[in-house]
């Protein structure tokens, strides 16, 4: 049976790779949230994509039958470049989604690859939809619970499949839940109170009136805190601009917070509603739908989510490895514990965390999270 995998080309061809999950019966799993498709339209528009202004991508359609059957998109981000010079050459895959199915997986791989290699790149490395800020990913572990907004949710065969597609494990990725009223470790408490009782140490919520200040708060300290881990790249200001205007529908300033040293930010926090719980019967549509567009402003007034994800927690350098404001990051998980109870959220994902970032595990298993999900991410020589 010939399996005819398209470049896709044109407004017609992006919606059905943008639908082909509907195609292969993700909408028939429980719990597959399907994404909100504005979100991917704009990523793929070279006009206002984030993304595109620091990369370039191609996507191609796998069809069986005149079926499409298999997506999968290849790009090439310039940022990553400049950030990891040691890493030159690689390429990066995303937007994966395939039946159970290792020749049409194969098939979506080969033209990956060739762009890729065409791009003058020696390894391809995924899924990022479409680097490392966005949806990453595979699921392996936790396939009961429904994904949390900006998380993926597959079948437990892609694991398998893509391994037999000739990848191999490059990272996993876990993801933490914590239910609200489980206490937090009596240490982390202690030394979360001699931080927060310094004079010069003051933890604020994020203004939603000053979204933009904010946000750039956000960029600062996550470009600074993050920029050792595996295939960082920078927020950068587009991306920024981003995050103070799509988020400002749905941010729940009870769960982003600040911390500053001497009137000067050294740590954030920023965790959001999961609006997937809102979403579910939307279709993947929003801005084309009016009815849902106004369902939801009717829901986040009404029906808020019950849970919520911490998607940044960050600790400038120079504070994270001060002796005497080394427990900021403490006292931020102990203000998200207990003003996400107070708000009445049940429980919180906290996700993602690689899974050899030692620190970072430790502190949130103090915090008495535990891990309920796992992401794989893979890669190939070429």
């Amino acid at each position: 049976m010939t399996i005819d995998v398209r470049l896709v080309r044109g407004k017609k061809e992006q919606e059905v790779f943008l639908h082909v999950p509907w195609n292969i019966g993700l909408a028939e799993e429980k719990n597959w949230v399907p994404p909100l498709l504005d979100d991917y339209r704009k990523q793929l528009d070279p006009k206002k994509s984030v993304f595109l202004a620091h990369g370039e991508l191609e996507a191609w359609t796998a069809f069986k039958d005149g079926k499409a059957v298999g997506r999968i998109s290849a790009q090439v981000d310039f940022d990553y470049d400049k950030t990891w010079p040691d890493e030159p050459k690689t390429a990066f895959f995303g937007f994966f989604e395939c039946p159970d199915d290792v020749e049409v997986a194969k098939a979506l791989f080969a033209k990956a690859e060739e762009w890729a290699r065409g791009k003058g790149r020696t390894r391809l490395r995924g899924p990022f939809t479409l680097d490392s800020k966005g949806e990453s990913g595979v699921l392996i572990e936790g396939f009961d619970t429904p994904n949390m907004i900006g998380t993926t949710w597959n079948r437990p065969f892609m694991d398998q499949l893509i391994l037999n597609a000739g990848y191999a494990k490059a990272k996993d990725l876990f993801g933490w839940w914590y239910q609200a009223g489980t206490p937090v470790d009596e240490l982390t408490t202690k030394v979360a109170q001699r931080t927060r009782d310094l004079p010069n140490v003051k933890i604020r919520m994020m203004d939603i009136k000053e979204l933009h200040r904010e946000a750039k708060i956000i960029q600062d300290v996550y470009n600074e805190a993050w920029k050792a881990n595996w295939n960082f790249t920078p927020f950068t200001d587009m991306e920024l601009e981003v995050i103070a205007n799509e988020y400002k529908l749905f941010i729940d300033t009870e769960m982003a917070y600040v911390a500053e040293v001497d009137g000067q930010p050294a740590a954030m926090l920023f965790a959001i509603p999961d609006i997937n719980e809102l979403i579910r019967d939307f279709k993947g549509e929003l801005m084309r739908n009016p009815i849902n567009l106004v369902k939801l402003l009717w829901r986040l007034k009404f029906n808020r989510p019950k849970n919520a994800r911490l998607i940044l927690l960050g600790v400038k350098d120079q504070y994270r490895a001060s002796r005497k404001y080394g427990a900021l990051a403490a006292v931020l998980y102990e203000e998200v514990s207990k003003r996400g109870a107070a708000r009445g959220y049940v429980g919180g994902e906290l996700s993602w965390t690689l899974e050899d970032n030692t620190g970072i595990n430790r502190g949130i298993e103090r915090m008495n999270a535990k891990i309920y999900k796992k992401w794989r991410m893979y890669e190939r020589a070429l």
